[in-house]
């Protein structure tokens, strides 16, 4: 098992965030960015491979002789220049310091032996450096290492099987199961249609309105006295009488207004169907171990 580089400085408490990387440059660039923002380097560790042959702009390292990828290994070496304790320490026990089970470990074990790193973070800064990791595409999950058991940035697809493991499997050849899923899609139709229009309705009103009229007052005194005037000699008196009547003139009011709008309702509608899926079955002829 190739040997791994731990520059880790360490600190007396319990905040650390991990957060691997495919790519060691991916890794530096984070580095500095947590760097950039405050974060002390001593709260900083740095996982990589010491024997790993990279391609292109990566290069390579080779143990003990330092000849190669010089660039980068030259600018961990600047960026961890402030400080004066030994930093350099074995990655296996790096890693049972961290308290990772066997699956985590050999996870980052083999990223890292395909060329890419850890970057590690503790201190009371510990959150705001999660949020950097993320935005750098640093890989800082806690858990499900056991259903990913495929080398970091390979393209293989290899498994992480040790030859221990699969020794005893001749010609092995597999088979997939396959299965049906249901997946439901939403589109829009008309169901119905509202019309709003207007109808005139004729019906009766029937308003009493109190009106006045004149009426003649006749009053008839006994006369005394002598008469004035001619008997015979004509007088006449005209007294107009008046009267109110009722006139009627429609105008047009508002009696209501009406709004009308949509509204969706939210509603739940159960789907079924009949889905097909797989099975192995197993038939044996003979004496057959399975």
């Amino acid at each position: 098992m190739a040997t791994q580089d731990y520059v880790q400085n360490t600190s007396n408490t319990t905040d650390r965030v991990v957060a691997f990387f495919k790519d060691r440059e991916k890794a530096y660039e984070a580095m500095s960015r947590l760097k950039d923002a405050g974060i002390s380097p001593e709260h900083i560790g740095l996982a990589v491979g010491e024997n790993y042959a990279g391609s292109g702009t990566t290069g390579t390292r080779e143990q003990g002789t330092g000849t190669h990828d010089s660039s980068f290994w030259q600018k961990v070496k600047d960026f961890f220049s402030s400080d004066d304790r030994d930093s350099e320490s074995e990655f296996e026990s790096a890693g049972s310091d961290m308290g990772w089970d066997d699956q985590r470990y050999q996870y980052y074990q083999q990223g890292i032996a395909s060329g890419g790193a850890i970057v590690s973070v503790t201190g009371t800064r510990a959150s705001e450096a999660r949020r950097i990791l993320e935005q750098c595409g640093g890989d800082l999950r806690d858990s499900g290492f056991e259903s990913n058991n495929v080398i970091p940035g390979s393209e293989s697809g290899r498994t992480g099987l040790t030859g221990s493991d699969r020794s005893d499997v001749e010609g092995e050849r597999r088979i997939q199961l396959r299965g049906e899923i249901l997946r439901t899609y939403k589109e829009r139709v008309q169901r119905g249609e509202v019309r709003l229009r207007k109808e005139v309705v004729t019906e009766n009103q029937t308003v009493n309105v109190p009106v006045s009229r004149e009426e003649l007052v006749i009053e008839r005194t006994s006369g005394t006295g002598p008469a004035s005037g001619e008997i015979g000699r004509g007088e006449e008196i005209r007294v107009p009488l008046s009267e109110e009547r009722v006139r009627t003139e429609k105008q047009p009011v508002v009696n209501e207004e009406v709004r009308v709008g949509k509204r969706r309702v939210q509603s739940n509608e159960q789907v079924s169907d009949q889905l097909r899926h797989e099975e192995l079955r197993v038939d044996k002829e003979g004496q057959v171990d399975t």
